[in-house]
């Protein structure tokens, strides 16, 4: 099932996003800043016979506002709810008058989005909270990242080595800085490496949003984090002496990365 966000806000969308996540765990999430774009990606949905559970929509947004956009939805998925999340209460008549389900006014927060939809929409709880994802992560190797046992594509290589970083981290949450110096270990740190920084975890949460699985992002001011109770890890499973994982360890560990061979060489000695 999927649920897409539109707002021509970068940041705005980018925190919303992650309040989504939560509220949903199970859901593929699509997110997007231009109107007609999220149009074009709806009709594609339409024609893969998938479903478009829930639209979260901006209302003022330059080239096509919320209201024509939902109108739009409506006509290809006419099941969709609609719920309009903006700064603009005026709108809420219109609102309404599309069947829109909700309204919230900005900032939105995952409670927030919860009671409205407890309102408007019955036993959708029930769903959010069944639909589990199967996430798994190969590090003895190269490193590899799979959801419903299938690889995940990422955009960015380096939004792939973040996340094998956090992976080895073991949940424990890790700076800005600490990232940039992991994966540019020569670069002195400034403002240019800093936003560079910036930009690989927009994308692996955009990545991750896009697997319907961004709640697995941990973020908070300047530390990052992931959580390791909704993946299945060989090495986790190597630590607590599973025999599969201990038969399966050859001595390689992310091979792909240089900063592994330290826990590369810790495994070595533990087997």
């Amino acid at each position: 099932m999927y649920i897409l966000a539109v707002d021509d806000e970068k940041l705005v969308l980018d925190d919303f996003s992650y309040e989504l996540n939560r509220v949903f765990p199970g859901y593929k999430l699509k997110c997007e800043r231009n109107p007609m774009s999220a149009l074009e990606w709806a009709k594609s949905l339409k024609k893969s016979d998938a479903v478009l559970s829930y639209a979260f929509l901006d209302i003022k947004m330059e080239s096509m506002n919320g209201l024509e956009l939902a109108y739009q939805l409506k006509v290809i998925f006419p099941d969709v709810i609609l719920i309009f999340c903006t700064a603009y209460s005026e709108y809420a008549y219109d609102a309404f008058g599309l069947f829109a389900k909700g309204y919230l006014l900005k900032p939105v927060n995952a409670d927030q989005i919860r009671r409205v939809l407890d309102e408007m929409v019955k036993d959708w709880r029930q769903t959010a909270t069944t639909l589990k994802r199967d996430i798994r992560v190969q590090t003895f190797g190269n490193f590899e990242f799979f959801v419903d046992g299938k690889p995940v594509i990422f955009k960015r290589e380096k939004s792939k080595e973040l996340l094998a970083f956090l992976v080895d981290r073991h949940g424990a949450s890790v700076t800005t800085k600490q990232i940039a110096s992991t994966l540019w270990e020569d670069v002195p740190y400034d403002q240019k490496l800093k936003n560079m920084t910036t930009t690989v975890i927009s994308s692996l949460r955009n990545t991750l949003n896009d697997e319907g699985i961004g709640e697995l992002l941990i973020k908070s001011w300047n530390h990052l984090a992931i959580d390791i109770s909704r993946i299945k890890c060989d090495a986790y499973d190597f630590e607590n002496m599973d025999a599969v994982a201990v038969n399966s360890f050859k001595g390689e560990y992310m091979t792909n990365y240089s900063w592994a061979e330290f826990t590369a060489g810790k495994y070595f000695n533990i087997n």
